[in-house]
Protein backbone atom coordinates (compact mmCIF):
# COMPACT_ATOMS: atom_id res chain seq x y z
CA UNK A 1 0.00 0.00 0.00
CA UNK A 2 1.61 3.10 -1.26
CA UNK A 3 2.12 6.04 1.87
CA UNK A 4 -0.62 8.76 1.13
CA UNK A 5 1.91 11.00 0.32
CA UNK A 6 3.66 9.64 -1.95
CA UNK A 7 0.31 9.19 -3.76
CA UNK A 8 -0.36 12.94 -3.44
CA UNK A 9 3.15 13.45 -5.21
CA UNK A 10 2.19 11.33 -7.79
CA UNK A 11 -1.46 12.73 -8.52
CA UNK A 12 0.18 16.08 -8.27
CA UNK A 13 3.02 15.95 -11.08
CA UNK A 14 -0.09 13.75 -13.14
CA UNK A 15 -1.71 17.11 -13.27
CA UNK A 16 1.34 18.96 -14.39
CA UNK A 17 0.44 20.65 -17.45
CA UNK A 18 -0.23 23.69 -15.17
CA UNK A 19 3.58 24.40 -14.02
CA UNK A 20 5.98 26.26 -15.68
CA UNK A 21 8.27 23.33 -16.82
CA UNK A 22 4.97 20.14 -17.03
CA UNK A 23 4.21 20.34 -20.55
CA UNK A 24 7.95 19.34 -21.41
CA UNK A 25 9.04 17.38 -17.95
CA UNK A 26 6.26 15.40 -17.49
CA UNK A 27 5.53 12.75 -14.98
CA UNK A 28 5.18 9.88 -17.20
CA UNK A 29 8.70 10.62 -18.93
CA UNK A 30 10.35 11.04 -15.99
CA UNK A 31 8.94 7.83 -14.20
CA UNK A 32 10.11 6.02 -17.94
CA UNK A 33 13.55 7.28 -17.52
CA UNK A 34 13.81 5.84 -14.50
CA UNK A 35 12.06 2.51 -15.36
CA UNK A 36 14.46 1.83 -18.95
CA UNK A 37 17.57 3.09 -16.15
CA UNK A 38 16.66 0.09 -13.70
CA UNK A 39 16.19 2.44 -10.72
CA UNK A 40 14.25 1.30 -8.26
CA UNK A 41 13.00 3.18 -5.35
CA UNK A 42 11.12 3.08 -2.07
CA UNK A 43 7.73 4.85 -1.11
CA UNK A 44 9.20 8.18 1.07
CA UNK A 45 9.21 11.72 1.17
CA UNK A 46 11.64 12.46 -0.81
CA UNK A 47 10.81 10.30 -3.60
CA UNK A 48 12.73 10.60 -7.25
CA UNK A 49 9.95 13.38 -8.11
CA UNK A 50 10.15 15.49 -5.09
CA UNK A 51 13.81 15.30 -5.39
CA UNK A 52 14.02 16.10 -9.35
CA UNK A 53 11.58 19.03 -8.55
CA UNK A 54 13.54 20.47 -5.72
CA UNK A 55 16.96 19.55 -7.10
CA UNK A 56 15.38 22.06 -10.39
CA UNK A 57 14.34 24.84 -7.48
CA UNK A 58 17.82 24.69 -6.42
CA UNK A 59 19.60 25.15 -9.44
CA UNK A 60 16.91 28.21 -10.37
CA UNK A 61 17.29 29.75 -7.02
CA UNK A 62 19.42 32.25 -6.30
CA UNK A 63 20.47 30.84 -2.82
CA UNK A 64 21.54 27.20 -3.80
CA UNK A 65 21.46 25.54 -0.35
CA UNK A 66 20.52 22.72 0.82
CA UNK A 67 18.39 24.43 3.72
CA UNK A 68 16.34 26.25 1.16
CA UNK A 69 15.15 23.83 -0.51
CA UNK A 70 14.07 21.79 2.13
CA UNK A 71 12.38 24.33 3.26
CA UNK A 72 10.27 24.96 0.16
CA UNK A 73 9.48 21.68 0.15
CA UNK A 74 8.30 21.50 3.55
CA UNK A 75 5.95 24.56 3.16
CA UNK A 76 4.77 22.92 -0.18
CA UNK A 77 3.56 19.29 1.55
CA UNK A 78 1.82 21.79 4.76
CA UNK A 79 0.31 23.58 2.23
CA UNK A 80 -1.02 20.67 0.37
CA UNK A 81 -2.29 18.89 3.78
CA UNK A 82 0.48 16.59 3.59
CA UNK A 83 2.50 16.32 7.01
CA UNK A 84 5.46 18.40 7.97
CA UNK A 85 8.69 16.21 6.88
CA UNK A 86 11.78 17.34 8.86
CA UNK A 87 14.02 21.01 8.61
CA UNK A 88 16.88 19.07 8.26
CA UNK A 89 18.99 18.86 4.79
CA UNK A 90 20.14 15.51 5.32
CA UNK A 91 16.92 13.41 3.96
CA UNK A 92 17.42 15.70 0.81
CA UNK A 93 21.50 15.25 0.26
CA UNK A 94 20.76 11.32 0.69
CA UNK A 95 18.31 11.21 -1.79
CA UNK A 96 20.27 13.66 -4.22
CA UNK A 97 22.97 10.98 -4.23
CA UNK A 98 20.42 8.28 -4.61
CA UNK A 99 19.59 9.90 -7.53
CA UNK A 100 21.02 8.07 -10.76
CA UNK A 101 23.93 9.86 -12.99
CA UNK A 102 22.55 7.66 -16.20
CA UNK A 103 18.80 9.48 -15.36
CA UNK A 104 20.25 12.83 -15.00
CA UNK A 105 22.65 12.58 -17.84
CA UNK A 106 19.70 11.05 -20.27
CA UNK A 107 16.78 14.03 -18.79
CA UNK A 108 19.05 16.94 -19.59
CA UNK A 109 20.23 15.50 -23.03
CA UNK A 110 17.16 14.56 -24.47
CA UNK A 111 14.82 17.66 -22.88
CA UNK A 112 17.51 20.09 -24.92
CA UNK A 113 16.83 17.92 -27.90
CA UNK A 114 12.88 17.94 -27.47
CA UNK A 115 13.41 21.90 -26.80
CA UNK A 116 15.64 21.97 -30.22
CA UNK A 117 13.09 19.92 -32.32
CA UNK A 118 10.01 21.97 -31.67
CA UNK A 119 11.65 24.80 -33.15
CA UNK A 120 9.73 26.31 -36.07
CA UNK A 121 11.10 25.69 -39.59
CA UNK A 122 11.63 29.75 -40.41
CA UNK A 123 14.46 29.53 -37.25
CA UNK A 124 16.99 27.56 -39.49
CA UNK A 125 19.31 28.53 -42.17
CA UNK A 126 18.71 27.37 -45.29
CA UNK A 127 16.33 24.74 -43.71
CA UNK A 128 19.31 23.33 -42.28
CA UNK A 129 19.96 22.84 -38.42
CA UNK A 130 22.80 25.01 -37.45
CA UNK A 131 24.82 23.97 -33.85
CA UNK A 132 27.44 25.95 -31.68
CA UNK A 133 30.04 24.60 -30.56
CA UNK A 134 32.31 25.98 -27.53
CA UNK A 135 34.38 25.76 -24.45
CA UNK A 136 34.76 26.29 -21.50
CA UNK A 137 35.73 25.22 -17.54
CA UNK A 138 34.31 24.87 -13.97
CA UNK A 139 35.92 24.78 -11.15
CA UNK A 140 34.40 23.14 -7.73
CA UNK A 141 35.14 22.41 -4.44
CA UNK A 142 38.86 21.22 -3.27
CA UNK A 143 38.01 17.69 -1.76
CA UNK A 144 40.70 14.86 -2.41
CA UNK A 145 38.37 13.07 -4.39
CA UNK A 146 37.82 15.87 -6.99
CA UNK A 147 41.33 16.71 -6.95
CA UNK A 148 42.03 13.24 -7.91
CA UNK A 149 39.60 13.25 -10.60
CA UNK A 150 39.68 16.45 -12.11
CA UNK A 151 43.24 18.06 -11.23
CA UNK A 152 43.89 21.40 -10.98
CA UNK A 153 45.68 23.62 -12.87
CA UNK A 154 49.62 22.77 -12.46
CA UNK A 155 50.19 26.59 -12.60
CA UNK A 156 48.42 26.29 -8.92
CA UNK A 157 50.30 25.57 -5.60
CA UNK A 158 49.11 22.30 -3.49
CA UNK A 159 46.28 23.43 -1.62
CA UNK A 160 45.32 26.82 -3.20
CA UNK A 161 44.14 26.36 -6.23
CA UNK A 162 40.88 24.53 -6.98
CA UNK A 163 39.81 21.91 -8.89
CA UNK A 164 39.13 22.06 -12.55
CA UNK A 165 37.27 20.93 -15.63
CA UNK A 166 36.65 21.58 -18.94
CA UNK A 167 33.78 21.29 -21.25
CA UNK A 168 32.20 21.54 -24.78
CA UNK A 169 28.69 22.34 -25.78
CA UNK A 170 26.42 21.80 -28.34
CA UNK A 171 23.92 24.46 -28.49
CA UNK A 172 21.29 24.77 -30.72
CA UNK A 173 21.46 27.88 -32.83
CA UNK A 174 17.56 28.37 -33.02
CA UNK A 175 16.35 27.53 -29.67
CA UNK A 176 19.74 28.16 -27.35
CA UNK A 177 18.93 24.69 -25.63
CA UNK A 178 22.22 22.64 -25.07
CA UNK A 179 21.91 18.91 -26.37
CA UNK A 180 24.89 17.82 -25.76
CA UNK A 181 28.34 18.30 -23.52
CA UNK A 182 31.42 17.02 -22.93
CA UNK A 183 33.71 17.22 -20.28
CA UNK A 184 36.98 16.27 -18.90
CA UNK A 185 40.25 17.11 -17.17
CA UNK A 186 41.75 20.58 -17.51
CA UNK A 187 44.88 18.77 -19.15
CA UNK A 188 46.18 15.41 -21.07
CA UNK A 189 45.92 13.61 -23.81
CA UNK A 190 42.63 13.73 -25.59
CA UNK A 191 40.93 16.05 -22.70
CA UNK A 192 41.34 19.27 -25.30
CA UNK A 193 38.40 21.12 -26.89
CA UNK A 194 39.18 19.21 -30.26
CA UNK A 195 39.01 15.54 -28.39
CA UNK A 196 36.19 16.64 -26.07
CA UNK A 197 34.59 17.60 -29.65
CA UNK A 198 35.00 13.75 -31.21
CA UNK A 199 32.71 12.58 -27.62
CA UNK A 200 29.43 14.98 -28.73
CA UNK A 201 30.10 14.85 -32.32
CA UNK A 202 28.00 11.86 -32.76
CA UNK A 203 24.75 14.12 -31.90
CA UNK A 204 25.00 15.96 -34.92
CA UNK A 205 23.32 14.49 -37.88
CA UNK A 206 23.58 14.16 -41.47
CA UNK A 207 23.22 17.76 -42.85
CA UNK A 208 23.78 20.11 -39.81
CA UNK A 209 25.93 22.72 -39.52
CA UNK A 210 28.32 23.44 -37.03
CA UNK A 211 29.59 26.98 -35.98
CA UNK A 212 32.58 27.24 -33.97
CA UNK A 213 35.67 29.57 -33.87
CA UNK A 214 39.02 29.95 -34.83
CA UNK A 215 40.39 27.09 -32.37
CA UNK A 216 38.41 24.49 -34.17
CA UNK A 217 38.84 24.28 -38.33
CA UNK A 218 42.17 21.86 -38.51
CA UNK A 219 42.28 19.17 -40.62
CA UNK A 220 41.70 16.34 -38.31
CA UNK A 221 38.45 18.17 -37.40
CA UNK A 222 37.22 19.26 -40.82
CA UNK A 223 37.53 15.30 -41.72
CA UNK A 224 35.88 14.23 -38.66
CA UNK A 225 32.85 16.10 -39.10
CA UNK A 226 33.13 15.53 -43.01
CA UNK A 227 32.55 11.46 -42.66
CA UNK A 228 29.75 12.35 -40.16
CA UNK A 229 28.09 14.80 -42.80
CA UNK A 230 28.05 18.01 -41.04
CA UNK A 231 29.10 20.89 -42.32
CA UNK A 232 32.02 23.49 -40.83
CA UNK A 233 31.79 27.47 -40.66
CA UNK A 234 34.34 28.95 -39.10
CA UNK A 235 37.21 31.44 -38.71
CA UNK A 236 40.80 30.83 -40.01
CA UNK A 237 43.29 30.27 -37.61
CA UNK A 238 45.79 33.43 -37.12
CA UNK A 239 48.81 31.20 -37.81
CA UNK A 240 47.53 29.31 -41.06
CA UNK A 241 48.50 31.32 -43.79
CA UNK A 242 46.03 31.78 -46.94
CA UNK A 243 46.90 32.32 -50.16
CA UNK A 244 44.13 33.90 -52.21
CA UNK A 245 46.02 33.00 -55.94
CA UNK A 246 45.83 28.92 -55.34
CA UNK A 247 43.00 27.00 -55.83
CA UNK A 248 39.50 27.65 -57.63
CA UNK A 249 39.00 31.69 -57.66
CA UNK A 250 35.48 32.72 -56.98
CA UNK A 251 36.12 36.19 -56.58
CA UNK A 252 38.79 38.84 -54.96
CA UNK A 253 40.16 37.04 -51.69
CA UNK A 254 37.64 34.11 -52.57
CA UNK A 255 38.57 30.77 -53.65
CA UNK A 256 37.83 27.17 -52.71
CA UNK A 257 41.16 25.22 -52.04
CA UNK A 258 42.61 22.25 -50.98
CA UNK A 259 43.98 21.73 -47.64
CA UNK A 260 46.70 19.04 -47.59
CA UNK A 261 47.52 16.95 -44.58
CA UNK A 262 51.17 17.13 -43.87
CA UNK A 263 53.46 15.24 -41.86
CA UNK A 264 52.51 16.21 -38.44
CA UNK A 265 50.49 13.74 -36.03
CA UNK A 266 48.32 15.82 -33.93
CA UNK A 267 48.64 15.54 -30.16
CA UNK A 268 46.27 12.97 -28.97
CA UNK A 269 45.89 10.96 -32.24
CA UNK A 270 47.13 7.79 -32.46
CA UNK A 271 49.21 7.10 -35.51
CA UNK A 272 47.19 4.47 -37.46
CA UNK A 273 44.29 6.88 -36.70
CA UNK A 274 46.14 9.79 -38.93
CA UNK A 275 47.33 7.37 -41.41
CA UNK A 276 43.74 6.56 -42.35
CA UNK A 277 42.95 10.26 -42.87
CA UNK A 278 42.29 10.97 -46.59
CA UNK A 279 45.28 13.44 -48.16
CA UNK A 280 43.16 16.60 -49.18
CA UNK A 281 40.01 18.22 -48.26
CA UNK A 282 38.31 20.80 -50.19
CA UNK A 283 37.23 24.38 -47.98
CA UNK A 284 35.97 27.46 -49.18
CA UNK A 285 38.61 30.55 -47.76
CA UNK A 286 36.87 34.14 -48.17
CA UNK A 287 38.17 37.49 -46.51
CA UNK A 288 35.95 39.93 -45.33
CA UNK A 289 36.77 43.24 -43.06
CA UNK A 290 35.73 43.70 -39.42
CA UNK A 291 36.24 46.27 -37.02
CA UNK A 292 38.54 45.81 -33.95
CA UNK A 293 38.67 46.85 -30.88
CA UNK A 294 40.25 49.91 -30.67
CA UNK A 295 38.50 51.34 -34.22
CA UNK A 296 40.95 50.01 -36.69
CA UNK A 297 39.54 47.88 -39.78
CA UNK A 298 40.98 44.14 -39.80
CA UNK A 299 40.79 41.50 -42.25
CA UNK A 300 39.64 38.14 -40.87
CA UNK A 301 39.27 34.65 -42.66
CA UNK A 302 36.05 32.55 -43.10
CA UNK A 303 36.52 29.16 -43.85
CA UNK A 304 33.90 26.36 -44.82
CA UNK A 305 32.90 23.26 -46.15
CA UNK A 306 30.11 24.34 -47.86
CA UNK A 307 32.35 24.92 -51.30
CA UNK A 308 28.67 25.73 -53.18
CA UNK A 309 29.79 29.04 -54.62
CA UNK A 310 26.15 30.37 -55.52
CA UNK A 311 26.04 30.50 -51.44
CA UNK A 312 26.85 34.65 -50.96
CA UNK A 313 29.51 35.91 -48.68
CA UNK A 314 27.94 37.95 -46.42
CA UNK A 315 25.30 34.59 -45.46
CA UNK A 316 28.11 32.65 -44.41
CA UNK A 317 29.83 35.49 -42.73
CA UNK A 318 26.85 36.72 -40.99
CA UNK A 319 25.94 32.61 -39.92
CA UNK A 320 30.22 32.61 -38.22
CA UNK A 321 29.19 35.90 -36.35
CA UNK A 322 26.03 34.47 -34.78
CA UNK A 323 28.55 32.17 -33.25
CA UNK A 324 28.68 34.50 -30.20
CA UNK A 325 25.43 33.54 -28.93
CA UNK A 326 27.33 30.34 -27.99
CA UNK A 327 29.06 32.81 -25.37
CA UNK A 328 25.90 33.99 -24.24
CA UNK A 329 24.44 30.89 -23.58
CA UNK A 330 27.12 29.52 -21.23
CA UNK A 331 27.70 32.80 -19.80
CA UNK A 332 23.91 32.43 -18.65
CA UNK A 333 24.38 28.84 -17.55
CA UNK A 334 27.72 29.79 -15.40
CA UNK A 335 26.27 33.60 -13.95
CA UNK A 336 22.78 33.51 -14.21
CA UNK A 337 22.15 29.93 -12.64
CA UNK A 338 25.35 30.83 -10.88
CA UNK A 339 27.14 27.72 -11.98
CA UNK A 340 30.61 29.10 -12.46
CA UNK A 341 31.57 27.22 -8.98
CA UNK A 342 30.61 23.83 -8.47
CA UNK A 343 29.70 22.97 -5.04
CA UNK A 344 29.60 19.41 -4.63
CA UNK A 345 32.20 17.17 -3.33
CA UNK A 346 32.39 14.28 -5.04
CA UNK A 347 33.14 13.18 -8.85
CA UNK A 348 29.73 11.78 -9.34
CA UNK A 349 27.92 14.73 -7.86
CA UNK A 350 29.90 17.37 -9.52
CA UNK A 351 28.55 15.43 -12.26
CA UNK A 352 24.83 15.06 -11.08
CA UNK A 353 25.34 18.86 -10.99
CA UNK A 354 26.30 19.94 -13.89
CA UNK A 355 23.49 18.07 -15.61
CA UNK A 356 21.11 19.45 -13.27
CA UNK A 357 21.92 22.82 -14.41
CA UNK A 358 22.04 22.02 -17.79
CA UNK A 359 18.34 20.22 -17.37
CA UNK A 360 17.08 23.50 -15.89
CA UNK A 361 18.62 25.60 -18.50
CA UNK A 362 17.24 23.28 -21.20
CA UNK A 363 13.47 23.76 -19.31
CA UNK A 364 13.79 27.44 -19.24
CA UNK A 365 14.95 27.24 -22.70
CA UNK A 366 11.48 24.98 -23.52
CA UNK A 367 9.55 27.34 -21.76
CA UNK A 368 11.11 30.43 -24.11
CA UNK A 369 10.66 28.66 -27.64
CA UNK A 370 6.90 28.24 -26.58
CA UNK A 371 6.25 31.89 -25.47
CA UNK A 372 8.11 32.84 -29.13
CA UNK A 373 6.27 30.67 -31.04
CA UNK A 374 2.74 32.39 -29.10
CA UNK A 375 4.46 36.46 -29.65
CA UNK A 376 5.53 35.77 -32.84
CA UNK A 377 9.45 36.26 -32.48
CA UNK A 378 12.36 34.20 -32.45
CA UNK A 379 13.77 32.95 -28.77
CA UNK A 380 17.00 34.47 -29.09
CA UNK A 381 14.87 37.61 -28.30
CA UNK A 382 14.24 36.41 -25.28
CA UNK A 383 16.06 37.46 -21.70
CA UNK A 384 17.09 34.14 -20.15
CA UNK A 385 17.46 36.00 -17.02
CA UNK A 386 13.84 37.18 -17.42
CA UNK A 387 12.77 33.99 -18.17
CA UNK A 388 14.00 32.54 -14.67
CA UNK A 389 12.40 35.47 -12.75
CA UNK A 390 9.08 34.89 -14.10
CA UNK A 391 9.50 31.32 -13.43
CA UNK A 392 10.58 31.37 -9.83
CA UNK A 393 7.19 34.00 -9.22
CA UNK A 394 4.94 32.10 -10.79
CA UNK A 395 6.09 28.54 -9.69
CA UNK A 396 4.14 28.56 -5.91
CA UNK A 397 1.00 29.89 -7.74
CA UNK A 398 1.08 27.45 -10.17
CA UNK A 399 1.86 24.82 -7.86
CA UNK A 400 -1.05 25.69 -5.20
CA UNK A 401 -3.38 25.88 -8.61
CA UNK A 402 -4.13 22.61 -10.17
CA UNK A 403 -3.69 22.65 -14.14
CA UNK A 404 -4.26 26.65 -14.34
CA UNK A 405 -4.17 27.74 -18.35
CA UNK A 406 -5.00 31.18 -16.88
CA UNK A 407 -1.60 31.41 -14.76
CA UNK A 408 -0.04 29.18 -17.53
CA UNK A 409 -0.88 31.65 -20.12
CA UNK A 410 0.34 34.51 -18.14
CA UNK A 411 3.68 33.10 -17.35
CA UNK A 412 4.48 32.61 -21.16
CA UNK A 413 3.02 36.66 -21.72
CA UNK A 414 5.62 37.75 -19.25
CA UNK A 415 8.43 35.90 -20.54
CA UNK A 416 8.14 37.42 -24.10
CA UNK A 417 7.56 41.26 -22.19
CA UNK A 418 11.41 40.81 -21.52
CA UNK A 419 13.56 41.18 -24.59
CA UNK A 420 17.25 41.45 -25.08
CA UNK A 421 18.44 44.62 -26.78
CA UNK A 422 20.08 44.25 -30.19
CA UNK A 423 23.43 46.38 -29.95
CA UNK A 424 25.74 45.45 -33.15
CA UNK A 425 29.33 46.68 -32.65
CA UNK A 426 28.79 47.33 -29.05
CA UNK A 427 31.57 48.69 -27.80
CA UNK A 428 32.65 48.89 -23.69
CA UNK A 429 35.60 49.31 -22.02
CA UNK A 430 36.70 45.81 -20.26
CA UNK A 431 37.22 47.47 -16.93
CA UNK A 432 35.50 47.56 -13.33
CA UNK A 433 34.87 50.59 -11.63
CA UNK A 434 33.74 48.74 -8.37
CA UNK A 435 37.24 48.11 -5.96
CA UNK A 436 37.03 44.18 -4.49
CA UNK A 437 35.98 44.47 -0.42
CA UNK A 438 38.08 42.00 0.52
CA UNK A 439 41.53 41.79 -0.89
CA UNK A 440 43.38 39.44 1.70
CA UNK A 441 43.92 35.89 -0.56
CA UNK A 442 45.20 32.85 0.09
CA UNK A 443 48.98 32.14 -1.05
CA UNK A 444 49.39 29.07 1.18
CA UNK A 445 47.45 26.03 2.08
CA UNK A 446 44.64 26.77 4.98
CA UNK A 447 46.19 24.22 7.37
CA UNK A 448 49.80 26.09 7.37
CA UNK A 449 47.90 29.69 8.09
CA UNK A 450 46.09 27.81 11.03
CA UNK A 451 49.12 26.84 12.62
CA UNK A 452 50.43 29.63 12.44
CA UNK A 453 47.49 31.58 14.16
CA UNK A 454 47.76 28.77 16.93
CA UNK A 455 51.53 29.54 17.17
CA UNK A 456 50.87 33.20 17.62
CA UNK A 457 47.74 32.54 19.88
CA UNK A 458 50.32 30.20 22.10
CA UNK A 459 52.94 32.75 22.34
CA UNK A 460 50.66 35.49 23.27
CA UNK A 461 49.41 33.58 26.37
CA UNK A 462 52.58 33.32 27.81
Amino acid sequence: MPRRDFSAVRDKFARDSGLPFGRILSREYVLSVLESEGHQYRSRVFCPLVTLWGWLSQCLSQDKSLNETVSRILAHRVSTGLPACSASSSSYSDARSRFPESVMTRLSKEIGRKVHDSAEDSWKWRGREVFLADGTGFTMADTPENQLAYPQSPKSRPGVGFPITRAVALVSLATGAVIDIAFGRYKGKGQGELGLLGKVVGSLSRGNVLVADRYYPTFSTVVMLQRAGVDLVSIGHQAREVDFSAGQILGPKDHIVEWRKGTHQPAGMDRATFKALPDIVLVREFAIEIEGRWGNREQAIIVSTMVDPTIPQKELSDLYWRRWNCELDIRSIKCSLQMDVLRCKTPSMVRKEIYAHLLAYNLLRGTMVESAKRSDVQPRQLSVKGTMQAVESFTPAMMAVDGSDVLYNALLTTVSAHRVGNRPGRLEPRFKKRRPSWQIYMTKPRNKFRRRLASQAQASSL
